[in-house]
């Protein structure tokens, strides 16, 4: 109920405001407040609180509230027919932008101010047509003395519609507890500022005068400076303050004459103001929007950058791992003669070159992990095969610090991507082996769980002995990537480290 006599009260008292700078008896003004208002509340306003404007406007039959505000109408009949017809053209305009056209709230765009001022143009033009073919009609005007009044009409209809919506939406928004968006308010020091520049700009404009110049045309380089300054909300501010001042300085230093000739020139000024505010405000966004991208993609740059550390680092270490293990079968060769030892020995030697060929291929491509390039290449996976080039890659550095591999016997097969598995188990394990003391034990488990298959290796660290730190593998970021890339949950408790696959691929 008070949101409704707030706005009942906003509608009123712009009604009574018409009538203060009355140029041609009742039927023009330098600005009609409630086409403006009554736009502004249908678009703003929830549900029924549209109707609030119609209401308020039929409320005027009531003898005791034209006595409160003040207002003189000829007939109730009349009062009807003019409600009905400003309801219908603002309120329908309030409409169409926001249903059919869609303009977000408060509008800042430039598209959406250029919908808008078009609109309540065309709104103007209709109700001005309207409003002079009533009063000949109902016999208040002479046909020959109702067109002049068609040029004044419009003009005072179509301040009233541009000046009020742009700052009495985002008012009504923040009365109804709307989010505003992005829009800001000025702060009271720059309204303060936009006031007392506009106030003397109108004062130099009414004392051009008496010196046989006129200095109106001040009025609009000042409201401009402030839509570049400010944007959409600085000018809809110095627009309205430019339409309430100028008349009534006009009006104590110059008389109605004066006033009478300031219509198209505010209205020039306020649709100027908007357009350029709207531009201003879109041209910040912009360069904003550019800012944040600039600033996104450096930080990607930079996580770019930091993985190819990763991987120069990290190069070396997963190169070393089979190529210390050829070193290794090679030397054991020497030191037996039997055959079927030398043989199996060469057997491990070419799986070992196999799995550092495929290293090197992997490598390569790794290098593209945080642009998106590289996939997972999806596909059944036994699982069994990939413990066994586990182990074959590892053994030998296991048993050169004399430490026991356990190993499971699976028959389980997986939906995953061989090689990136391989290389996310293969940090795993070295650092295990590393971190492990000499003569202990590393052992690799499969899990069943309600997630997925489970791919943990238990290592016999101990947190209190002194160690040195170690950054095993393509490290934890890179294995924490490739995990998302198979769609799996990295395990990470102590002594605990792996991954669970998803039941599907």
């Amino acid at each position: 109920m008070i949101t409704v006599i707030l706005l009942a009260a906003i509608w009123l008292v712009s009604f009574r405001i018409a009538d203060l700078f009355t140029v041609f008896k009742t039927y023009s003004s330098v600005w009609f407040l409630p086409s403006g208002v009554t736009m502004a509340m249908v678009m703003a306003a929830p549900g029924w609180l549209k109707l609030v404007p119609l209401l308020a406007h039929l409320s005027l039959a009531s003898p005791p509230m034209r006595q409160v505000f003040d207002i003189h109408i000829t007939s109730d009949f009349d009062l009807l027919l003019h409600s009905i017809r400003i309801y219908l053209i603002y309120g329908g305009t309030g409409l169409f932008l926001t249903q059919v056209m869609r303009i977000t709230l408060p509008f800042r765009t430039w598209g959406e101010v250029q919908w808008f001022i078009g609109a309540a143009l065309v709104a103007a033009s209709v109700a001005s047509a309207a409003g002079i073919g009533q009063s000949v009609l109902l016999g208040e005007l002479d046909p020959g003395a109702a067109l002049p009044l068609a040029e004044p009409w419009f003009l005072g209809d179509a301040l009233g519609a541009i000046m009020v919506p742009p700052m009495l939406v985002p008012a009504i928004m923040l009365a109804l507890g709307r989010p505003l968006g992005d829009w800001r308010w000025p702060s009271p020091r720059a309204f303060a500022l936009q006031a007392l520049t506009l106030s003397l700009a109108a004062l130099i404009g009414a004392l051009g005068p008496m010196l046989e110049i006129s200095l109106w045309y001040l009025l609009l380089p000042s409201v401009i400076v402030f839509a570049l300054r400010g944007g959409l909300e600085h000018a809809a501010t110095a627009a309205f303050l430019t339409c309430v001042l100028t008349p009534a300085v006009a009006m104590i230093f110059t008389g109605a004459v004066e006033v009478s000739g300031l219509p198209p020139l505010l209205l020039t000024t306020a649709i100027a103001a908007l357009l350029v505010g709207a531009a201003t405000t879109e041209r910040q966004q912009t360069a904003e929007r550019l800012e944040a991208q600039v600033a996104q993609r450096t930080e990607e740059l930079e996580k770019a950058y930091e993985l190819q550390r990763h991987l120069v680092r990290s190069l070396g270490h997963d190169l070393r791992q089979p190529v210390e293990a050829i070193n290794l079968t090679v030397a054991a060769i020497g030191d037996h003669s039997d055959i079927a030892m030398r043989n199996t020995a060469l057997t491990r030697v070419r799986q070992l070159g196999a799995v550092t060929s495929d290293l090197l291929t992997r490598i390569l491509a790794y290098a593209r992990l945080d642009t998106g390039d590289i996939k997972a290449e999806l596909a059944p996976l036994p699982l069994h095969q990939l413990l066994d080039q586990l182990r074959v890659t590892y053994i030998p550095q296991a048993q050169k610090r004399a430490q026991r591999l356990v190993w499971p016997e699976t028959d389980i097969t997986v939906i995953s991507d061989r090689e990136l598995l391989f290389q996310i188990l293969s940090n795993y394990l070295d650092n295990a082996i590393r971190l492990t003391p000499e003569g202990g034990t590393v052992e690799l488990r499969i899990e069943r769980r309600d997630t997925g298959i489970g791919i943990i290796i238990k290592d016999g660290f101990d947190p209190t002995a002194p160690h040195r730190s170690s950054r095993g593998g393509l490290g934890l970021r890179i294995v924490s990537q490739l995990s998302d890339l198979l769609g799996a949950a990295m395990v990470n408790e102590p002594n605990r480290k792996g991954i669970i696959l998803p039941l599907k691929g």
